[in-house]
């Protein structure tokens, strides 16, 4: 019995000792492979991070924009609306980087949603353009007080004539407003204001961080009126929209 336990003994411990196992080298080699592996799927994280960030810009940026064409064309449409015929209501301000108009479309409080002859109720006179210190030589690119391109602004809406510009579109980096004339002739500073038909809205914006460094924007941007907008060579990705409000109470 004692010579059958140290033989089975024996026995368990020749199997011990000849299980397989990893030598330091195989190891080594393991850990190596395993490496490279992590190496490569941070490599494609970090690239696909970059470019989820880089389209996340691009779609914000045109979703500024989308928001701005929503609320431009449906005021401006509206310039000089006077349904009571009190002449009351027509564009104020008409130049090339600030746009300022009335309209009779609300009432008192026995109806506010009724012409009353007047344009002194809520959001009757509203001017769009930058707001104070973002374009100082009112050339409607952004200069923050200094030289132009110097970063963003938010192209403002200001209601009453005064209170300052409220955001609408932020990253903006310029502004154009020019103006159609009765006669199909342009300008972007027109005499007579009354003459307007229509307006041509020219809005260059800029993603809010750099694209990778391989990324280089030499591009320019020409507006409706025919300016050339030549930014710095940099890597931000920009989108220029142009589009054309008709004036469908001038002129009538």
């Amino acid at each position: 019995m004692q010579k059958d336990t140290l033989l089975s003994n024996r026995y368990h411990i020749d199997i011990l000792l000849n299980a397989a196992g990893f030598t330091l080298v195989e190891l080594m080699i393991a850990l190596l492979v395993s490496g490279f592996i992590m190496a490569s799927v941070v490599s494609v994280y970090i690239a696909q991070s970059k470019s989820y960030s880089e389209q996340d810009d691009i779609a914000n940026i045109q979703q500024d924009l989308r928001g701005a064409l929503a609320i431009l064309p449906m005021e401006i449409r509206l310039a000089g609306c006077d349904p009571t015929e009190s002449n009351v209501a027509g564009i104020l301000e008409a130049t090339g980087s600030r746009f300022r108009f009335t309209m009779d479309v609300r009432g008192g409080a026995t109806n506010p949603n009724s012409a009353d002859g007047d344009v002194n109720d809520d959001s009757e006179d509203v001017a769009y353009g930058f707001g104070a210190n973002v374009d100082t030589d009112n050339d409607g690119i952004v200069d923050n007080g200094g030289a132009n391109w110097s970063g963003t602004g938010s192209l403002g809406r200001q209601i009453g004539g005064a209170g300052g510009f409220q955001d609408l579109a932020d990253n903006v980096e310029a502004m154009e407003f020019n103006y159609v004339l009765e006669d199909g002739s342009t300008s972007l500073a027109p005499a007579n204001p009354a003459r307007i038909r229509a307006v041509q809205v020219s809005l260059l914006a800029r993603a809010a961080n750099p694209a990778s460094s391989g990324f280089l924007n030499t591009a320019t941007y020409t507006t409706a009126s025919g300016v050339v907008w030549d930014p710095p060579d940099d890597n931000f990705r920009r989108r220029l929209v142009v589009t054309t409000i008709q004036c469908r109470n001038m002129g009538y």
